[in-house]
């Protein structure tokens, strides 16, 4: 009887260390503080759901901080610094080009719709591109729509005086679509909106969020929200895992693994546009104004903004991409999707 029960325990203890030995552990670094809603509300019940659906055997931890700087964070993965991170698309414009799709003024409804549409239109489209080679792309996810902040007592509502205004963006297509316009733009980072706010050196800011207006404690500036029509952004984030490191789970739990990810991944942005709408809320009992442009300025602006979905259009042709076509399908698939979540 002895004997049987030592052999039982000796079988559960060789179970349940050959359980211990398979699990993988993942380190998952971004530049996204804890508190962040992409890190509370996103990634971190994202890396239970992966625990839970691969039954223990992939486990993802969190760096305390971030192990590269923003615009590295894929680069640090596919050195294998970190094993999962998120990277900005418009800060590796000649590496994911296509992903840009979402910055092309246009349509911008929810960030879980145009996250959905845009992990739809990689897998109908941009996935022979093959932009993420070194890397296992997990998902894609595209943040709130950005607005077009004023921090002057008299609102931007025309062309004629985004002529005369000094307005900071975000390098890229922000940029260059307000440079087509006014001699006004200084580009840089959107964390370093606060020392051109502060200081009074600009009158406007875009590219930004809610979610940015009170992250980058720019709230007691910013007057006025310009509603515009037609010319909405969002910025896309990939969420990628070192190559090496996917090929070394097995095939079942790589399924599993991407059973919670991909488009499942991207539906959980809602938890974004639910902080974005809080934030918004907030900013509106500080005393912030929410007007809407003529729609004789969102045209005007529309206009001028139209060579960027040109300019889009033509680089996506010559990777291959049908880009006529994908921009369509994006912005028919994220109106659908916008529709369906009322």
């Amino acid at each position: 009887m002895k004997l049987r029960v030592c052999v039982l325990t000796g079988a559960l203890l060789a179970g349940l260390t050959s359980t211990a030995l398979a699990q993988t552990t993942l380190l998952l670094s971004t530049f996204f503080p804890k508190g962040h809603a992409l890190t509370a509300d996103v990634l971190e019940p994202w890396a239970q759901a992966v625990e839970k659906e691969t039954g223990g055997a992939v486990k993802i931890t969190f760096s305390p901080s971030s192990l590269a700087p923003p615009p590295a964070q894929m680069e640090m993965v596919a050195t294998g610094i970190a094993d999962i991170s998120v990277q900005y698309a418009g800060l590796v414009p000649k590496r994911l080009q296509l992903e840009l799709l979402s910055e092309v003024p246009g349509v911008a409804t929810t960030s879980e719709a145009m996250s959905v549409a845009m992990w739809r239109t990689y897998e109908k489209f941009f996935r022979p591109a093959d932009e993420f080679k070194g890397v296992k792309l997990l998902g894609l996810l595209v943040f709130p729509p950005q607005g077009f902040w004023g921090v002057t007592d008299h609102p931007i509502l025309s062309i004629k005086q985004l002529k005369q205004s000094r307005i900071a963006t975000t390098p890229g297509i922000h940029s260059q679509a307000y440079s087509a316009i006014t001699t006004g733009v200084i580009a840089g980072p959107a964390f370093r909106y606060f020392e051109l706010v502060s200081k009074d050196t600009v009158d406007a800011y875009v590219a930004a969020t809610p979610l940015d207006v009170i992250g980058f404690n720019l709230a007691r500036y910013t007057k006025y929200l310009a509603k515009l029509k037609g010319v909405g952004t969002g910025g896309c984030f990939a969420l990628v895992m070192n190559e090496s490191k996917w090929k070394s789970l097995s095939p079942k739990v790589q399924a599993e693994v991407m059973k919670v990810s991909g488009e499942a991944f991207a539906k959980r942005m809602s938890a974004l546009d639910r902080a974005a709408a809080a934030d918004m809320k907030t900013l509106q009992g500080q005393g912030l104004k929410v007007i809407d442009a003529p729609d004789s300025y969102s045209e005007a602006l529309q206009k001028a903004f139209a060579f960027i979905a040109t300019d889009w259009i033509a680089d996506a042709d010559k990777r291959g991409v049908k880009g006529k076509a994908a921009l369509e399908y994006y912005r028919a698939e994220q109106e659908k999707i916008a529709h369906s979540e009322k």
